[in-house]
């Protein structure tokens, strides 16, 4: 993927992702919303420059036009989207056709997939959820890669645009 000309963190609390990101892309534009405007005024405060632009914003409506980010992030906040497959509709729209989403999330394996059902955490997809969830919005996992020092449970994933 060449250099990012937009970047968007979905669940971006203080905005400390997107303050990384500038530095790495200091010519992106870099965009950041969170669901509760609480955390968008301290992202605000936070990175008083103005070169990040934070909004609320919800994953399942976001306020941008199609193909407006090469890059996505969202850093353990799918769990907390009220429609899971409304927010990854959303970022399929608004990803660029060679664009990539970056999905940090604990997807309960092993012995965790039992206490996920045990416990009905369904807020935590499955694998094979996730990825129906991708495919019906157009989107394929590319990559991905589990944390191993929290037990294997977080997982981030690369998720591209699916090929036509």
């Amino acid at each position: 993927m060449a250099r990012p000309a937009g970047i968007l963190d979905i669940g971006c609390g203080t905005g400390k992702l997107l303050g990384l990101a500038e530095a790495r892309f200091p010519d992106a534009r870099l965009v950041g919303v969170d669901a509760a405007i609480e955390m968008v005024r301290q992202a605000q405060a936070s990175h008083p420059a103005g070169a990040i632009q934070f909004q609320q914003a919800m994953a399942e409506d976001l306020p941008f036009p199609s193909d407006s980010f090469d890059l996505v992030f969202s850093t353990m906040t799918f769990h907390h989207w009220q429609d899971q497959g409304a927010g990854v509709a959303e970022i399929a729209r608004v990803l660029t056709p060679r664009g990539r989403w970056l999905l940090a999330e604990f997807v309960p394996s092993g012995f965790m997939q039992y206490v996920r059902r045990l416990l009905r955490l369904h807020q935590f997809p499955e694998r094979g959820h996730l990825q129906a969830m991708l495919s019906a919005a157009g989107l394929k996992m590319v990559a991905e890669e589990q944390v191993s020092s929290l037990g294997g449970q977080l997982t981030v994933f690369a998720i591209g645009i699916k090929p036509a």
